[in-house]
This record gives C-alpha cells, structure tokens and sequence, in this order.
C-alpha cells in the first residue's frame, strides 16, 4: 500500500505543534512559580533570604541603624525571621527577632481594631453606632449634625484635629489611666465624620477606652487575652513588666543618642511592643482568615473585614481598610501601617492577594525606607501583578472648574490650638490652572512641579464618577500611575485635595492662609516697627523745632511711640516663643510650662495697647496742631496693626489655646 507522503510531514507539524503547546505551558508553569518560589521551594527561601539579607546590608550602611529585626509570612507559615545589629549598642546586646522587643507605633491600631472586632462578633458593639451611646460619664460634643462611630474612629475620617501638644504622659500610671483623660484630652473636630481621613490616635484611644468598658478590664490585659494569647505572641505587650523591659531594645533617635522611653495618653494607638516572631504570627492570623494554628481571633468573615477598603473619596484613589492603609506597588494592592515613635521606627505590609506579608523594627527612629522595601520584594518577587485599579487615560478637553486653583496644606494640623501656628511657613501645593489640565508645585520649592489632566472614563468603569479627577503626566506626555481627586462638600464647594492616598489629604485655604501671604504679613509687620521708630523719631526732632519749616505744626509723638511698643511687645512674644522652643520643645509633647503659657499674656497686653491707640488717634483726629498726612499715615499703621492681631488669632496665639 502506498504511503501518502504528505502524512509524515502532517505528523511531524502536529508534533511540533504538541512540543510548542507543552513549552509554552512549561514556561507559563515556570513563570507562576517565580512568583511562589520564596514561600513554595528552598532555592526559593534561600533566595528570598540572600535578597533581604541584601537589602538590609544597604539600609544599615547608609541609614545608620543600631539594630532591627525582620519577618516575612507566606502561605499560612514563617518565609523568613532574622534579627541584624544590636538592641543595645553599648553592651552589645544582639538584636534576636524571637527574643527582642521593638515598640510598633501606629502598628498598635491592628491589635486594637481586632480587638475591637471582637467585641462587635459577639454583638456586644455595632460598627455604625453612635460612639456616644457606649460612653457612660462623658459624650462626644455634637459639632456636627452625623455622629461619629466606630468604624468613623478605626479608619480616621472622625474629623478629629491631629493634636500632639501634651499628649504624651508623664509616667507609666498615667498612660495606662488614659481613659480617664480622654474627655479632657480629645481634640476638636474639624468636619463632619466620614467626609474625609485625618490620621487621629485619640480615636484609637478612644477605641481602646469602650474595649475596656465592654471587656471589664484594663485595655493591656484585655489585648493580651483577646489577642496575643490566641495567636501565642507570648512576648508581646502594651504594659511591658521588668522582665519584659529588660528584652526592650533601647530606643535611639537621629543623632544616634539614646532615647528616653515615652508614655502616650493614645495607648491603645502608639504603645504596643512585640518581636519580630510574634508580628509573624499576627500576619498570619491577618490573612488566614482570623486563625494562627488553634488559636483564632476572628471568625473569617470579620478578619477579612479588616483587610477590605472602608473608606476612599473615589475608586481611583487609595484607601483605608480597619487599621491599615492602601498600597498600590507594582500595581499589586498591598495594605500598610508605619509606626515611628522616638526612639523607634517600624513598617508591616500585607499582600492579601498574595497570602504573603512582611515586617521589620529597628530601634531608630526617623526612617523612611519602608517604601523602597516593598517596591524592591513587590518588583522582584511578584513581578507578574496587573494594575487592580483599572486605568484612565488623559482627557484634556475636558472643562475644568477654575474652582481647583488655589492653595492646599497638608490636614495633619490643629486647627484650634497653639500648636497650628508649627504650621505656619509649612509647605503647601499651589494648584494652577493649564492648558488642558493644572500643574502643581510646592511652595516650598523642594519637589519639582507636576502636570496633570483630566482623567478619562474607561470601558471598564463606566459606573466610577470621573468629575475631579486627574491623572498625572509624564515628561513624554504619557499618562502616569498617580491620581490626584478633589473632593467637595455638602455645597458642591472643593474642600480638599487628595494626592495619590487618603494619607495625602490636603485643605483647600483662602488666600488669606496661602504661605506667600503670611510671609507678606511678616514682612509687613517688620516694615510697621522699621517706620514706627522713623515716625517716633522724627516726631521728637519736629517737635523740638529742629526741622524750621515744620515750626507751625506738631507731631502726634506719643501715637508714634505708642506704636513702636505694641512692635516691640510683638517681638518681645515672638523671642520669647523662639527661645522656649529652642530650649524647652522637646518637653511640650508631655506638658507645656507655666513660664511658655504665660507668655501669651504677652500679645494679649499687646492688644490692650492697640486699643488705647485706637482711642487716642481718634482723639487726636480733631487736633489742628497735626498734620493731615501724618493722622492718615497713624490710621493706616493702626489698621496695619490690627490686622496684625487678627494674624495671632487666625494662628491661634492670641489666648490661651492648649
């Protein structure tokens, strides 16, 4: 029988075909296993370890870090524990990542809010509820119409001012008696809750005051039943013990100098001290659905809660989970928390998508490597990830509202005290208008200044409002990964700019606040103290009959000198702040003394001047022996003056405003 030649040529092209198929799956197989070899093979470990070990040689050498420990989790289990340096440069004491202890900052609010959590599982506490109704001997001021809840205190958006003034507890017994003072120490709420994210650790001290309340014991002992016993962080602690303390690595600040231990009346927010081990196993519990082995915090449903976004102005925008905040790093959503109080610096990041998370301490405080760590392990290890964000291309014919113009200052402010006027020549974003979009500079002149152009509506999300929304651009004129959103008010008004993240909410100001104008007011104010003293002297040189053809008239001199002692009261308050900052600042976060406080009478008397100058100019106005020019030159410094203290009580230093 005749053999078709064709067929061994099909046969051979199927083959081929077949090897193809097999190849290209091979290498897809090999791809994905890339992306699971640190926590699926040894060689992936291994490799894992020699990239962090890496990494952190680097950091050490040129951040200066005494010591520090790092955990990274995967898939339900410990990647990788290591401890590197000392937790105690001077005896040399080594850093062990199973062993030593690291005080976590703001990482505290993870342990908080499950144990918060907790209390809401067993229908003890709702998360939308009035906050008011589970306090017993004080209620939260109705500033605003809506009232503040739980979940408005674990996200931050009570609208709380950031207040640091006193804050900070002189001992150890006044720490852990933080409840007692949270009347008397919440800050003032600045907009309604839910409108926009301010990072606030009294709510989380107010958080920590009902878990008391509904756990019946102290908020220590409650986290560590409702929390480190569970998942066997055995060493971890808010109240450390003597035994305890003596595995605490000692704190260090910028200069390398050791820190002295500080106590905080928003406990349940910054206290919590724990080793690297037992933040493994935290992550653990984070993304395994509430369970570390047998023990279990959570049931499922609420752990997974926790890792999901609460709240964010807009879609595009990165948001805020229970206690963590949004990431977006290679296009992979990663939820983040930094702690960095004195002495110490740390940073968690989970990859809930992943089952993957990582942690490090160091007992330094002032770092700020936490996002070159995770663009460099998200860039190395999970280099396959797509945007989750589905991407907006740039609509430059699109109208934009003139509305956005202006100048915007970071919210992480008190408004309603002294400590607003720290803000004063702060750095600012001005918004200009472009053509087919805004740029955006700082006014500090530090970053250089960005393009932006409105963002265009996607196939894919056609439900996302796209109204105030830009995309960045690049120097080729490409559409950048970044969004910026503007968000307005019950009244339709632009309230706030947000860059990027919810931790970059920026205030719209009035030109009034703008940095330009308060320089301007300064200079003004040196300008009125430079001509006061002219006037004053020229006053007592006319008035003398030095100057002959001024002999007919008389100079208002005792108006001049009037206004060269408000100045030099004015100065007077101003060196006398200066100093005290310089000398005494580092003691204001714990108490400010009486000396500081009483310097305040200072522009206060200042005030008292000016009204007296007020009544003798317009005394004096009907006084033939002055000259017209001179009694509008005194009214025009008078008004210059007042508009002066006007300035103190925008910044709020005219008063006592602790």
């Amino acid at each position: 029988m005749a053999t078709n030649p064709v067929y061994p040529i099909k046969k051979l092209l199927s083959f081929l075909a077949l090897f193809a198929l097999f190849a290209s799956c091979h290498a897809a197989d090999a791809a994905a296993a890339r992306t699971q070899q640190p926590r699926k093979t040894d060689e992936g470990r291994r490799e894992f370890a020699s990239f962090i070990d890496g990494f952190f040689a680097g950091v050490q050498r040129d951040w200066q870090i005494p010591g520090m420990a790092f955990v990274a989790v995967g898939d339900g289990e410990v990647m990788y524990l290591k401890g590197y340096g000392f937790a105690d440069v001077e005896s040399k004491r080594p850093a062990e990542p199973g062993k030593t202890l690291f005080r976590v900052g703001a990482i505290s609010t993870a342990a908080t809010a499950t144990a918060l959590l907790q209390l809401v599982e067993k229908g003890r506490l709702a998360l939308d509820e009035d906050v008011n109704v589970y306090l017993r001997k004080w209620r939260l001021p109705s500033t605003f119409e809506a009232p503040v809840t739980l979940r408005h205190l674990l996200t931050h958006t009570g609208g709380f001012d950031d207040k640091k003034l006193e804050m900070s507890a002189p001992t150890s017994a006044d720490e852990k008696n933080y409840a007692a003072r949270l009347q008397k120490k919440m800050p003032a709420r600045y907009a309604p809750p839910g409108a926009y994210y301010s990072f606030s650790g009294m709510s989380y001290a107010l958080v920590g005051a009902i878990i008391e309340r509904y756990s019946r014991q102290d908020f220590a002992a409650a986290i560590a039943r409702y929390v480190f016993q569970p998942l066997g962080m055995n060493d971890s602690t808010f109240a450390p013990n003597p035994e305890q303390m003596k595995n605490l690595a000692k704190g260090y600040g910028p200069d390398a100098l050791p820190v002295k231990y500080s106590y905080f009346y928003d406990m349940p927010a910054s206290s919590m001290s724990a080793t690297a081990s037992d933040m493994g196993n935290f992550m653990i519990a984070a993304m395994g659905g509430g369970a570390f082995g047998r023990g279990r915090v959570l049931p499922p449903m609420y752990a997974n809660s926790m890792l999901r976004r609460h709240f964010s102005p807009h879609p595009l925008i990165e948001g805020v989970s229970l206690a963590y905040r949004e990431k977006f790093v290679g296009g992979l959503r990663t939820l983040q928390q930094s702690g960095n109080i004195p002495g110490y610096s740390s940073f968690l990041m989970l990859i809930p998508e992943k089952n993957f998370g990582l942690f490090y301490a160091t007992n330094i405080s002032g770092l700020n490597f936490s996002d070159d760590l995770a663009q460099a392990v998200v860039g190395r290890f999970f280099p396959l990830s797509g945007d989750v964000r589905r991407g907006a291309s740039l609509n430059p014919n699109t109208d934009i509202s003139p509305e956005v113009a202006g100048f915007y200052r970071h919210n992480s402010i008190s408004r309603h005290t002294a400590e607003k006027a720290a803000k004063l020549f702060s750095d600012q974003l001005k918004v200009s208008l472009s053509e087919g979009g805004i740029t955006i500079s700082h006014t500090s002149g530090n970053s250089p200044m960005s393009r932006w152009k409105p963002a265009a509506r996607d196939e894919k999300s056609a439900d996302v409002n796209y109204d105030d929304i830009f995309r960045g651009v690049e120097e080729n004129g490409e559409p950048s990964g970044e969004y910026i959103f503007f968000q307005r008010d019950e009244n339709a008004s632009i309230k706030a700019l947000v860059m990027g993240s919810v931790s970059n909410t920026y205030d719209k100001l009035s030109l009034y606040e703008s940095r330009y104008r308060q320089l301007a007011y300064m200079v003004c104010f040196v300008a009125i103290f430079l001509f006061s003293c002219i006037g004053a002297a020229l006053g007592v040189a006319i008035n003398k009959g030095k100057l002959p053809w001024e002999k007919s008239l008389r100079s208002a001199t005792e108006l001049w000198s009037i206004s060269v002692l408000f100045c030099v009261i004015q100065i007077a308050f101003i060196v006398g702040m200066s100093l005290s900052i310089y000398y005494e600042g580092n003691q204001f976060a714990v108490f400010v003394p009486y000396r500081v406080k009483a310097l305040f009478i200072v522009p206060l008397a200042g005030g008292l001047l000016l009204a007296w100058f007020w009544f003798r100019l317009l005394a004096n106005l009907a006084n033939p022996d002055c000259h017209w020019a001179e009694k509008l030159i005194l009214i025009a410094m008078a008004a210059a003056e007042t508009s002066y203290m006007v300035f103190l009580a925008n910044w709020r230093l005219l008063g006592f405003m602790f």
